[in-house]
């Protein structure tokens, strides 16, 4: 069961002394200080939020570096970790920032140096606010192309690589993104984006409509009901997409089935996934967003083959029809794929050439995930 603890700086301690200087230093501030090393602390995270700031004393741990290791698999994207031992040498602590902590205090420590890495790590989190830390991957499709399954299977492989990601489905009918990650959204999806319309909306109730599928997936959409809800605030929309860049390493935008709302989240995605099926129909469709976009927006072209081969164009004449264009990514016709998909979370056997051409879709969108662990590989 996930903690309800929501401060912001968590502490583990593992002698009287420091467990004492962290108490003091905190005092008045969000702030829990336990006692235990760090192995306290992967057991703690493995089953709670992670905070905002976290102390970890690795005093007593035989492999500190792999256990930093074993940590960044259970923190959440964006905390940031302060590490103290009484190591004070200049190799470990190379190693430890080597491996991605923020900071290194070594013991005896000091009011003084905790109200620095804390003055440190909470104005690093500031400005990574006011900018997008992750990356957004917005897909749109012309019905029956397969945009949202090529969404969900992207926002699974990124997750399998060590991506956090954000998934938002902006369909307010029925919404087929969580649905094929076997999940239903939240109550209150419509509220949050009412209310982000407004001035100076509250970060914080972003949680409150946040449906998790793994530790590294999250979704966000519409849930299900009685009416149809309101299309949301361009502005909103946009404001919601920042949040979550600034809080995973990926989002993934589908359900872009309303015009005005395509052409402001498009321009101001990282990345644009235009998926379309080699149809005239289709062709169409893409050619005019292609048109609608400009230069100033370049997209990646995926051909999905939804169908069976014999319905489709043939290469020659998409590339034609493209203006001498050819597609980025071409996706071939999977026959197992609506079966799979059925079940939720299609993570079933592909073919090779489907594998191989997914990949080739997610190498093109997905960049290594930045974290403790990854860190630790550099040569430095």
């Amino acid at each position: 069961m996930e903690s309800t603890d929501t401060s912001s700086i968590l502490a583990f301690a593992a002698d009287t002394a420091t467990e004492r200087v962290l108490k003091d230093a905190l005092a008045g501030r969000e702030a829990q200080v336990r006692r235990g090393d760090i192995t306290a602390a992967i057991k703690t995270l493995s089953a709670a939020a992670s905070p905002q700031l976290l102390f970890v004393d690795l005093d007593g741990t035989e492999f500190p570096v792999g256990r930093i290791h074993e940590l960044a698999a259970v923190c959440e994207f964006g905390t940031a970790v302060v590490a103290v031992s009484s190591n004070d040498t200049a190799r470990f602590t190379r190693e430890l920032l080597a491996c991605g902590v923020s900071d290194y205090l070594p013991k005896p420590l000091t009011a003084s140096d905790i109200h620095d890495a804390v003055t440190a790590a909470l104005r690093d989190e500031e400005a990574a606010d006011s900018l997008y830390a992750g990356r957004v991957i917005a897909f749109a499709g012309c019905g029956g192309s397969g945009a949202t399954t090529l969404a969900v299977l992207t926002a699974l492989t990124a997750a399998n690589q060590g991506s956090y990601v954000s998934v938002l489905d902006l369909e307010r009918t029925s919404g087929a993104l969580p649905l094929m990650l076997d999940v239903e959204p939240a109550v209150g999806f419509d509220e949050l984006l009412d209310l982000a319309a407004k001035p100076d909306p509250d970060p914080g109730l972003i949680d409150g409509v946040r449906t998790r599928v793994t530790p590294r997936v999250s979704v966000y959409g519409y849930r299900g009901g009685d009416s149809l809800p309101s299309p949301p605030a361009a502005e909103a929309v946009l404001w919601l997409m920042e949040q979550l860049a600034n809080r995973s390493h990926l989002v993934i935008v589908d359900g872009l089935t309303d015009t005005d709302l395509l052409f402001a989240v498009l321009p101001n995605a990282s990345e644009r996934v235009l998926v379309f099926e080699p149809t005239l129909v289709s062709l169409n469709r893409v050619i005019r967003r292609l048109v609608l976009l400009g230069n100033d927006n370049p997209s990646l072209l995926v051909e999905n083959h939804t169908r069976a081969p014999k319905s489709a164009l043939s290469a020659a004449d998409i590339q034609y029809t493209l203006a001498g264009r050819e597609p980025d990514v071409t996706v071939p016709f999977e026959p197992g794929l609506p079966a799979a998909t059925n079940y939720g979370l299609p993570e079933r056997d592909f073919s090779k050439k489907y594998r191989k051409a997914l990949e080739a879709l997610t190498g093109r969108l997905i960049r290594p995930a930045i974290s403790l662990a990854d860190a630790a590989q550099n040569d430095y």
